[in-house]
């Protein structure tokens, strides 16, 4: 059965969205962004007509500099490459922020020069942009915090003027202008919380496989793209883990493809239980699963090693623990160049691990670690007593069979750049 769709609070902030919806809607608000700067830098440029109408010179002229700064602004938001959580947050800010220093700017100039008497239209369009830039939140998927947040800065915006620049409001009411600054801001998030259920209901059954919950490899492999070009920008570690489980087929040959599909799911649920938040599983086909781990040494692969080995994966029908073959690679010591040469690199130790005996990993050292689950250890969360609920993971993957065979030696890779 697939996995019960989760419950979301309309004021979850996205830190706590699960990895792959994160990912997906960062790089959605991001490209909204980009797509919405370019057109406010063309609109910017093409206003600069409407003011030599609008206003006498040198007023005009005045107002031109700063469109051209600020488009220039909108033009840069608009090709920066940005990336993640915080590159998300930071585009839709800078998206508000900049429109917000044109407004200001424009109604310092028309307040010092007395323009604002020469076009009194032109002078309320400006008062009420703040109005438009609360809107402009509508188009992005997001929760009612976040909204609440981004949409902040803009009573400043329009308070601002009002208490400085108090001649400017002649034939405008300010508490209007506020009312409906924040009218609109209200508005705009609850349309943004409803693409944001939408989005999250849309990723769910685009990007999770119906049977395990796990990632599908089409996903995964767009995150690892994006999880390696950060890494290699960061120089930061990047680890890959492929899990194949042993002998599956057996098991569904003697008892049924159902009991396999619930296998399945048990071991999906026993990695996700030892992994961290950020740690994205990914179904690679039929019982091959790849781990995902950012910022991950193999020191830290191998502690993870040590907590699945000793809560195991599950138990088979006859009480037999269900087994894996693993293999870990990480970018900074295998020197790989792309993520699919990181993949292909634990898929190869892998299978060395298969053919040491199955029931073993291979981490970027090359060395074999026997005997993983089973044993004196537990299955499926029945730790054995006297294990410890604070045991020393490192200590349990210490404690397992290590060798560094001659069927093992070749395949230990070491990718060139």
């Amino acid at each position: 059965m697939p996995s019960t769709p989760q419950t979301w609070n309309i004021f979850q902030p996205a830190r706590f969205d699960s990895p792959e919806i994160a990912h997906e809607r960062c790089s959605l608000v991001l490209s909204r962004v980009q797509l919405v700067s370019r057109f406010f830098c063309v609109l910017t440029i093409l206003w600069i007509g409407v003011e030599f109408v609008c206003w006498p010179w040198p007023v005009s002229g005045a107002l031109a500099l700063e469109r051209v700064f600020i488009a220039g602004a909108f033009w840069i938001l608009g090709a920066c490459r940005l990336e993640g959580a915080l590159g998300g947050y930071g585009a839709v800010s800078a998206l508000l922020l900049i429109p917000s220093g044109l407004i200001l700017g424009v109604e310092l100039v028309l307040a010092q020069t007395g323009a604002h008497t020469y076009q009194p239209f032109g002078t309320q369009v400006y008062l009420l942009s703040p109005i438009a830039l609360a809107a402009v939140l509508s188009i992005f998927p997001l929760t009612v915090r976040e909204s609440a947040l981004l949409a902040a800065p803009l009573i400043p915006v329009t308070a601002l003027p009002i208490v400085i620049w108090p001649e400017l409001f002649a034939m405008t009411s300010p508490m209007a202008v506020v009312l409906l600054v924040i009218l609109v801001a209200g508005i705009s998030a609850i349309a943004s919380l409803s693409q944001f259920n939408f989005f999250v209901s849309l990723v769910e059954r685009s990007a999770t496989d119906g049977l395990t919950g796990a990632v599908t490899r089409k996903l995964g492999e767009r995150m690892l793209e994006t999880g390696f070009a950060g890494s290699q920008r960061k120089n930061t570690a990047f680890s890959v883990l492929f899990i194949d489980l042993d002998r599956f087929k057996s098991v569904n040959d003697r008892f049924g493809h159902s009991t396999g599909d619930d296998i399945l799911r048990r071991v999906v649920a026993s990695v996700r239980a030892v992994a961290r938040r950020q740690d994205v599983l990914v179904r690679w086909g039929g019982e091959e699963f790849v781990l995902i781990m950012p910022d991950t040494n193999g020191t830290e692969i191998e502690s993870f090693i040590g907590r699945l080995a000793r809560t195991g994966i599950g138990l088979a029908p006859d009480a037999l623990p269900i087994t894996a073959s693993l293999g870990a690679a990480e970018r900074v010591s295998d020197t790989a160049d792309g993520w699919a040469v990181l993949v292909e690199a634990a898929d190869r130790r892998m299978y060395a691990a298969k053919e040491a005996g199955r029931n073993c990993y291979v981490g970027p050292s090359g060395m074999v670690v026997a005997g993983l689950f089973g044993s004196s250890r537990s299955a499926s969360g029945n730790v054995e007593v006297g294990a410890g609920k604070n045991a020393d993971p490192k200590d349990d993957l210490a404690s397992l069979d290590r060798t560094t065979s001659k069927e093992i030696a070749p395949t230990k890779v070491l990718v060139s750049c």
